[in-house]
Protein backbone atom coordinates (compact mmCIF):
# COMPACT_ATOMS: atom_id res chain seq x y z
CA UNK A 1 0.00 0.00 0.00
CA UNK A 2 1.08 3.99 -0.98
CA UNK A 3 0.67 6.35 1.48
CA UNK A 4 2.64 8.87 0.73
CA UNK A 5 5.81 9.78 -1.84
CA UNK A 6 8.40 8.02 1.18
CA UNK A 7 6.70 4.46 0.20
CA UNK A 8 6.95 4.83 -3.53
CA UNK A 9 10.89 3.81 -3.16
CA UNK A 10 10.29 0.57 -1.54
CA UNK A 11 6.81 -0.32 -3.76
CA UNK A 12 8.80 0.45 -6.74
CA UNK A 13 11.86 -1.42 -6.04
CA UNK A 14 9.60 -4.74 -4.77
CA UNK A 15 8.06 -4.19 -8.57
CA UNK A 16 11.50 -4.20 -10.01
CA UNK A 17 12.65 -7.07 -8.19
CA UNK A 18 9.61 -9.19 -8.98
CA UNK A 19 9.43 -8.33 -12.85
CA UNK A 20 13.31 -9.07 -13.12
CA UNK A 21 12.61 -12.39 -12.03
CA UNK A 22 9.93 -13.19 -13.95
CA UNK A 23 12.05 -11.90 -17.02
CA UNK A 24 15.19 -13.78 -16.27
CA UNK A 25 12.82 -17.14 -15.97
CA UNK A 26 10.41 -16.76 -18.71
CA UNK A 27 12.85 -15.10 -21.37
CA UNK A 28 11.16 -15.15 -24.64
CA UNK A 29 8.71 -17.61 -23.46
CA UNK A 30 5.31 -16.35 -23.94
CA UNK A 31 3.16 -18.01 -20.89
CA UNK A 32 -0.74 -16.31 -20.64
CA UNK A 33 -0.25 -16.36 -17.00
CA UNK A 34 2.49 -14.27 -16.73
CA UNK A 35 1.19 -11.01 -18.33
CA UNK A 36 1.21 -8.26 -15.88
CA UNK A 37 -2.12 -6.35 -15.60
CA UNK A 38 -1.67 -2.81 -17.14
CA UNK A 39 -2.57 -0.38 -14.89
CA UNK A 40 -6.34 0.62 -14.51
CA UNK A 41 -7.45 4.71 -15.34
CA UNK A 42 -4.55 5.49 -16.80
CA UNK A 43 -5.83 5.15 -20.76
CA UNK A 44 -8.55 7.95 -21.27
CA UNK A 45 -11.53 6.63 -23.16
CA UNK A 46 -12.34 6.59 -26.54
CA UNK A 47 -15.55 8.86 -25.38
CA UNK A 48 -13.03 11.26 -23.78
CA UNK A 49 -11.05 11.33 -27.05
CA UNK A 50 -13.60 12.01 -29.62
CA UNK A 51 -15.29 14.50 -27.44
CA UNK A 52 -12.51 16.56 -28.07
CA UNK A 53 -12.93 16.42 -32.05
CA UNK A 54 -16.89 17.46 -31.83
CA UNK A 55 -15.93 19.71 -35.20
CA UNK A 56 -15.48 16.77 -37.11
CA UNK A 57 -18.93 14.93 -38.47
CA UNK A 58 -17.49 11.39 -39.16
CA UNK A 59 -18.27 9.47 -35.96
CA UNK A 60 -16.20 6.36 -37.45
CA UNK A 61 -13.43 9.28 -38.42
CA UNK A 62 -13.28 10.70 -34.79
CA UNK A 63 -13.40 6.82 -32.93
CA UNK A 64 -10.20 5.75 -35.45
CA UNK A 65 -8.81 8.79 -33.78
CA UNK A 66 -9.70 8.05 -30.49
CA UNK A 67 -8.02 4.36 -30.91
CA UNK A 68 -4.71 6.20 -32.03
CA UNK A 69 -4.59 8.31 -29.14
CA UNK A 70 -4.98 4.95 -27.28
CA UNK A 71 -1.39 4.16 -28.29
CA UNK A 72 -0.43 7.61 -27.58
CA UNK A 73 -1.59 7.13 -24.21
CA UNK A 74 0.52 3.37 -23.85
CA UNK A 75 3.34 5.15 -25.23
CA UNK A 76 3.08 8.22 -22.63
CA UNK A 77 2.77 5.83 -20.14
CA UNK A 78 6.10 3.80 -20.88
CA UNK A 79 7.77 7.20 -20.97
CA UNK A 80 6.27 8.94 -17.73
CA UNK A 81 6.70 5.16 -15.77
CA UNK A 82 9.07 3.20 -16.64
CA UNK A 83 13.09 3.85 -17.12
CA UNK A 84 13.07 2.94 -21.22
CA UNK A 85 16.31 4.95 -22.07
CA UNK A 86 18.76 5.87 -24.79
CA UNK A 87 17.95 4.64 -28.16
CA UNK A 88 14.81 2.79 -27.37
CA UNK A 89 13.17 5.73 -25.56
CA UNK A 90 14.14 8.07 -28.40
CA UNK A 91 12.42 5.43 -31.15
CA UNK A 92 9.17 5.29 -28.61
CA UNK A 93 9.21 8.90 -28.96
CA UNK A 94 9.71 9.12 -32.89
CA UNK A 95 6.72 6.71 -33.21
CA UNK A 96 4.45 9.44 -30.60
CA UNK A 97 5.74 12.70 -32.85
CA UNK A 98 4.73 9.68 -36.14
CA UNK A 99 1.41 9.21 -34.82
CA UNK A 100 0.17 12.45 -33.80
CA UNK A 101 1.71 13.25 -37.20
CA UNK A 102 -0.56 11.25 -38.77
CA UNK A 103 -3.62 12.03 -36.47
CA UNK A 104 -2.96 16.16 -37.59
CA UNK A 105 -2.83 14.97 -41.06
CA UNK A 106 -6.22 13.28 -41.07
CA UNK A 107 -8.18 16.29 -39.57
CA UNK A 108 -6.26 19.01 -41.88
CA UNK A 109 -7.46 16.54 -44.68
CA UNK A 110 -10.66 16.13 -43.46
CA UNK A 111 -11.52 19.77 -42.57
CA UNK A 112 -10.39 20.54 -46.49
CA UNK A 113 -12.25 18.00 -47.73
CA UNK A 114 -13.74 19.34 -50.81
CA UNK A 115 -12.61 22.89 -51.12
CA UNK A 116 -10.30 24.21 -53.35
CA UNK A 117 -6.73 23.97 -52.33
CA UNK A 118 -8.32 20.41 -49.85
CA UNK A 119 -7.38 17.80 -52.79
CA UNK A 120 -6.58 14.22 -52.36
CA UNK A 121 -3.55 15.37 -54.18
CA UNK A 122 -2.52 18.34 -52.49
CA UNK A 123 -0.09 17.77 -50.04
CA UNK A 124 -0.17 18.61 -46.22
CA UNK A 125 2.02 21.71 -46.10
CA UNK A 126 -0.13 23.17 -48.92
CA UNK A 127 -3.46 22.17 -46.77
CA UNK A 128 -1.73 24.10 -43.85
CA UNK A 129 -1.03 27.17 -46.51
CA UNK A 130 -4.75 27.24 -47.01
CA UNK A 131 -5.70 26.97 -43.79
CA UNK A 132 -3.78 29.81 -42.74
CA UNK A 133 -4.74 31.38 -45.89
CA UNK A 134 -8.30 31.29 -44.33
CA UNK A 135 -7.36 32.62 -41.37
CA UNK A 136 -8.50 29.54 -39.34
CA UNK A 137 -4.37 29.01 -38.28
CA UNK A 138 -1.85 31.62 -37.50
CA UNK A 139 1.68 31.64 -38.47
CA UNK A 140 3.33 30.22 -35.26
CA UNK A 141 0.93 27.17 -35.47
CA UNK A 142 1.70 26.40 -39.38
CA UNK A 143 5.46 26.67 -38.28
CA UNK A 144 4.48 24.20 -35.90
CA UNK A 145 2.39 21.87 -37.89
CA UNK A 146 5.33 22.08 -40.67
CA UNK A 147 7.73 20.97 -38.16
CA UNK A 148 5.20 18.34 -37.26
CA UNK A 149 5.08 16.74 -40.56
CA UNK A 150 8.75 17.00 -41.61
CA UNK A 151 9.58 15.20 -38.00
CA UNK A 152 6.77 12.54 -38.75
CA UNK A 153 8.17 12.31 -42.06
CA UNK A 154 11.27 10.46 -40.91
CA UNK A 155 9.13 7.18 -40.43
CA UNK A 156 10.41 6.23 -43.95
CA UNK A 157 13.60 4.62 -43.39
CA UNK A 158 14.94 4.76 -46.46
CA UNK A 159 14.75 8.44 -46.55
CA UNK A 160 16.95 9.35 -44.12
CA UNK A 161 20.43 10.63 -44.68
CA UNK A 162 21.46 10.69 -40.78
CA UNK A 163 21.89 8.09 -37.84
CA UNK A 164 18.53 8.37 -35.68
CA UNK A 165 21.03 8.59 -32.91
CA UNK A 166 20.60 11.11 -30.01
CA UNK A 167 18.09 13.02 -32.14
CA UNK A 168 14.65 12.85 -30.52
CA UNK A 169 13.68 14.29 -26.62
CA UNK A 170 10.57 13.92 -24.58
CA UNK A 171 9.90 18.11 -25.24
CA UNK A 172 9.31 16.97 -29.03
CA UNK A 173 6.98 14.64 -28.12
CA UNK A 174 5.34 17.32 -26.38
CA UNK A 175 6.29 19.81 -29.30
CA UNK A 176 3.74 17.58 -31.49
CA UNK A 177 1.17 16.85 -29.14
CA UNK A 178 1.15 20.93 -28.12
CA UNK A 179 1.17 21.58 -32.06
CA UNK A 180 -1.94 19.24 -32.55
CA UNK A 181 -3.97 20.61 -29.36
CA UNK A 182 -3.23 23.63 -31.06
CA UNK A 183 -4.66 23.22 -34.35
CA UNK A 184 -7.60 21.31 -32.95
CA UNK A 185 -8.82 23.99 -30.85
CA UNK A 186 -8.16 26.36 -33.92
CA UNK A 187 -11.04 24.40 -35.76
CA UNK A 188 -13.61 24.48 -32.69
CA UNK A 189 -11.87 21.17 -30.78
CA UNK A 190 -12.01 21.03 -27.18
CA UNK A 191 -7.82 21.29 -25.61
Amino acid sequence: MIDSDEDIPKVVSEINERMQALHDYLGDRNLGEAKIRFPRGYIRTCASHRHKYQFLSCHTLKSNIAYAKLTSDIYRWLLNRTDLSITAKEMMIKQGIALVGTVAETVVKEVLKGQPGGGRKQNFKKKVQKLLDDGVINQELQAELEWLWDTRNNVHIMLLTDREYNKYEIKHYNRAIKAMQSLRVALGGLP
